[in-house]
This record gives structure tokens, C-alpha cells and sequence, in this order.
């Protein structure tokens, strides 16, 4: 199984991406990649979605989702794989995180409102559609009112910390989502660990169980790769990786530029089984 390819960090239009689910899994299989993870922000019901295709075009889906959370002023986002999306604890905290997300939105409008940005919430819910709203959704619709050129504008002038429009994500700790992952049987993944600018904060959600960091990333340079490496081998960390892809919201690579080899799954599988769920706290 090793020269099977995987890229376990994507994004689809069930969160803040903007291909569906069966067209994820279809550019998986096309660019070569035999198993992807759909990892949705707050959200696990791409999954259900894209089954019959990946089924149809030889694609293992592995169970996935990214979940927000803060600590010492940084947005620290979990990765969770193989976990149960059916769990109760887990299913009660994504319906919570949705509700927050929509009540953000509202916050968010009324603040670009002030400073003379206009833009209708209405629409931006609309836009995320059945997913879960995000400041993607925000940027796309102050891009179709003309208030910025492109998406990465909209959030280098209004959506960024310091920026009018700018409101914070959950203010759950990484220890809390961790729990929420390890109860529901995940295995927990700290994400893009270089957007956060403090190593520490890896040794702090190690202390609160976490499994792997996310070595591999559209974001990391070879150099950021080699010093996350030496992170993980230091911490006893598993190493995953993906491109993160979100199709035309973000800037960024195709599905499968950044690929890692199966035998990661089949590492997370081998923790999974050393370390059975545990009621989350």
C-alpha cells in the first residue's frame, strides 16, 4: 500500500469550498489520489454525499472534519479523522458551532456596515447554501458587490484580525475539541501549525492529547516541512498532510499537489486502535 497516495486535508461546498462532495472525489481520482479525506469545517455531511462516487471511481474516503478553537490569541484549528460522525457529543457540538457561525456572520455585517460596507446577511447565508458559513462566504459577496477586487482582498482589508469586519472564531481551547474528537473515536491532527506563529501552543495540545501534526501543507515550505518534521519525531507525533483545497474561494493548490503516502493512514489507523474513544470532558 505504500505507493498509494492520499491527500487528507480538502474542503468542499458543505463548508467554505465550492465544488461538491462528487466533484472533490472525481479531481481526487483524476489527479491520482486513492484516498482523500473531506474535512469540512463543523461539518460531516459531505460524507454521506460523496460515498456513491467515491465508491464508483475507486476512491477510499476517510472520515474527516476541522473543527475551530483558540488559545493565547491564536485561531487554532483540529483536524479529526476515523472518528464516528454519527456521535452524539460530537453531532450536539457541530449543531452549536453552526448556530455561532450564523450569529458571526450578523456580527460581522453590522461591523463592515459601520465603516460604509454594505452587504446584505441574507446573502451570505444564501450563499453557504446547506454548508457551514465562513468569512469565504463574506469575501465572495463583498467581491460581487464590487467592494474588493478579489477574495484575497476582502480579507487583507476587512476580514483579518485588526480589520473592521473582522470577528473572532470559537473561543473553545484545542483541549476541548480534542476531547469532542477523541470521544467520538477520531484521531486528533493539529492543522497548518505554521499560520500559527508558536510552536508552544503544539506542546499544549500534545499535553491535552493530541495525535498528529499536519507536516505536510499547501502552506509549508520545504523548509516549514523539515521543521515540523523534527516537531513531530520530538513529540511522538503522527505526520499527515494535504493540500487543504477549496477550490475557487481560496488561493491555492489543486487536490493532490501535496500528497502523502498511505502507510499515514495506516499509522492513524494503528494509534485509533492503541487508544479507544474516551468521554470527552
Amino acid at each position: 500500500m505504500s505507493s498509494v497516495a492520499a491527500d487528507l486535508h480538502t474542503h468542499t461546498d458543505y463548508s467554505d469550498g465550492t465544488e461538491s462532495p462528487e466533484r472533490v472525489v472525481e479531481l481526487a481520482a483524476a489527479a491520482g489520489v486513492q484516498a482523500i479525506s473531506l474535512t469540512d469545517h463543523d461539518n460531516v455531511e459531505a460524507l454521506a454525499v460523496a460515498a456513491p462516487t467515491a465508491k464508483r471511481v475507486g476512491v477510499e474516503l476517510i472520515p474527516g472534519i476541522e473543527m475551530s478553537s483558540s488559545l493565547r490569541g491564536a485561531e487554532v484549528h483540529l483536524l479529526g479523522f476515523l472518528l464516528d460522525v454519527a456521535h452524539p457529543g460530537l453531532t450536539a457540538h457541530l449543531t452549536e458551532q453552526q448556530a455561532r457561525r450564523v450569529r458571526r456572520v450578523h456580527t460581522t455585517v453590522e461591523r463592515l456596515a459601520a465603516v460604509g460596507v454594505r452587504i446584505p446577511a441574507e446573502e451570505v447565508l444564501a450563499l453557504a447554501g446547506h454548508g457551514t458559513v465562513g468569512r469565504p462566504h463574506v469575501a465572495r459577496i463583498l467581491l460581487k458587490h464590487g467592494f474588493v477586487k478579489d477574495t484575497p482582498e476582502a480579507f487583507e482589508r476587512y476580514l483579518t484580525p485588526g480589520r473592521p469586519g473582522f470577528m473572532p472564531g470559537s473561543t473553545m481551547e484545542p483541549a476541548r475539541i480534542i476531547a469532542i474528537i477523541r470521544a467520538a473515536g477520531g484521531v486528533p491532527v493539529l492543522a497548518h501549525p505554521v499560520y500559527l506563529k508558536d510552536d508552544t501552543i503544539i506542546d499544549a495540545c500534545v499535553a491535552a492529547g493530541l495525535a498528529g501534526l499536519e507536516v505536510f501543507h499547501s502552506g509549508h515550505t520545504p523548509d516549514h516541512v523539515r521543521h515540523y518534521e523534527a516537531i513531530a519525531d520530538r513529540l511522538g507525533l503522527l505526520k499527515t498532510g494535504g493540500s487543504d483545497y477549496h477550490g475557487t474561494s481560496k488561493e491555492g493548490v489543486g487536490i493532490g499537489v501535496v500528497k502523502v503516502p498511505y502507510t499515514l493512514v495506516e499509522a492513524m489507523r494503528q494509534w485509533q486502535a492503541r487508544h479507544p474513544a474516551t468521554a470527552a470532558s
